[in-house]
């Protein structure tokens, strides 16, 4: 994560806050039928101001975010707006929670003026946030590691089920036992509540952690391996429904202006399982 403090930012820019940021603007930009997101775009161009330094590192990142992984970001973003948006026509006044959320702006793109959204993730990358997406009456931020329960309440709904959480590109980074710890304790915290996340397979895995050593990013490990979702997850709590899960592109149409390679490689993803969505209700 960047450091609001740290002098060495320039070589940790290819990181898990700023390439999904960069993708989003770019891929956004060029695709805006699939995501817009012009308040990433506004985001990104602070960030490159703060860090003129870091030229060589900003070239790295777009490098390494190919037309592939942007599309990624882009339908992992639109996959979440959808359910926000189609769990606020049940609870208006909802509270949502954005899980490891680094630099993400999904709260610009779904806000319906009633909802209330905290945003977690650890101090140092809450710390850089703040100096570039100020806190609002209902948009507030959380400095704490996701595994430290204790930020359960600071979470005030009108009802514990009018509670959505989202994790994207969360919990890879997490072994399995801890995953299974976290969404035990939301479920019996916030019963009737819901979570959707992503999440790869052995395979993504590899994959993945192949690629960060290529970028010279090997500090980053994807480590949770979700094969069969319906006979996973359910191990993890008996407080916890499956209601939805599938293959990141599933849904998605193809766009005949997307290179070849990426529409090949958006139908191996689906076709061997590699990046899934699941969604989940906590039972009440």
């Amino acid at each position: 994560m960047i450091s609001a403090d740290d002098d060495t930012v320039q070589s940790r820019l290819v990181s898990t806050m700023v390439g999904p940021l960069w993708a989003r603007a770019a891929y956004g930009a060029l695709y805006p039928e699939l995501l817009s997101d012009s308040k990433a775009a506004e985001v990104y161009a602070m960030v490159k101001a703060r860090h003129p330094e870091a030229a060589a590192e900003f070239v790295k990142l777009e490098e390494f975010v190919d037309e592939f992984l942007g599309i990624m970001f882009l339908v992992r973003a639109r996959t979440f707006d959808d359910a926000i948006r189609q769990y606020l026509v049940r609870y208006p006044e909802a509270v949502i929670v954005n899980l490891g959320c680094g630099l993400d702006t999904t709260f610009s793109r779904v806000d319906n003026g009633t909802l209330r959204w905290f945003d977690l993730d650890l101090p140092e990358a809450i710390a850089y946030r703040q100096q570039l997406l100020p806190e609002s009456p209902r948009h507030r931020y959380i400095a704490q590691s996701v595994l430290d329960f204790s930020w359960f309440d600071q979470i005030r709904a009108r009802l514990e089920k009018e509670v959505f959480l989202i994790a994207g590109g969360l919990f890879d980074y997490f072994q399995e036992d801890m995953v299974a710890g976290l969404c035990g304790a939301l479920a019996k915290r916030f019963p009737g509540g819901e979570l959707q996340f992503d999440a790869s397979s052995r395979i993504g895995n590899m994959i993945m952690n192949r690629r960060f050593k290529s970028q010279g990013a090997g500090e980053l490990a994807f480590h949770l391996r979700l094969g069969n979702p319906s006979k996973q997850v359910p191990r993890w709590s008996d407080r916890l429904q499956l209601a939805d899960w599938f293959p990141l592109f599933a849904r998605t149409e193809r766009d005949p202006r997307w290179s070849k390679r990426t529409r090949l490689l958006m139908w191996l993803c689906d076709c061997l399982k590699v990046i899934k969505i699941v969604h989940i209700k906590f039972r009440e």
